[in-house]
């Protein structure tokens, strides 16, 4: 695999904000739709049953656990590559499963930045 060593200074700096604008509103997204009905908060059994309640929900709900499967593998290994500690795994799982994947990722993707920039 031929490697190109082309400059992401300009896009490194434009893009992270973009990283961060969707990390905040990927915090805020889920749980607005979440607190719409509190009760499945309190109980992991309605939570699952109704994330898994038709056709659909099921169809989302498997897209976005391969999701994160997927985005776990590539930040372990991300993590490794760019010589930052595995440790922050927990914070992107516990962003991941503690509000969700669309504030998890992108804010894995602007830490990336940051540590590229670093680097």
């Amino acid at each position: 695999m031929k490697s190109t060593n082309v400059s992401t200074t300009h896009s490194v700096n434009s893009i992270k904000p973009m990283y961060l604008l969707l990390t905040i509103a990927g915090a805020i997204a889920p749980w607005y739709w979440l607190l719409q009905d509190p009760s499945v908060l309190l109980s992991p059994s309605l939570f699952l049953q109704k994330a898994f309640a038709n056709n659909v929900a099921t169809a989302l709900t498997n897209d976005l656990l391969i999701s994160a499967l997927a985005f776990f593998y590539f930040a372990w290994i991300e993590l490794k590559r760019l010589s930052v500690s595995r440790l922050w795994m927990f914070v992107y799982v516990g962003l991941t499963f503690g509000i969700g994947l669309s504030c998890a990722l992108p804010f894995f993707l602007y830490s990336r930045e940051q540590s590229l920039e670093r680097n």
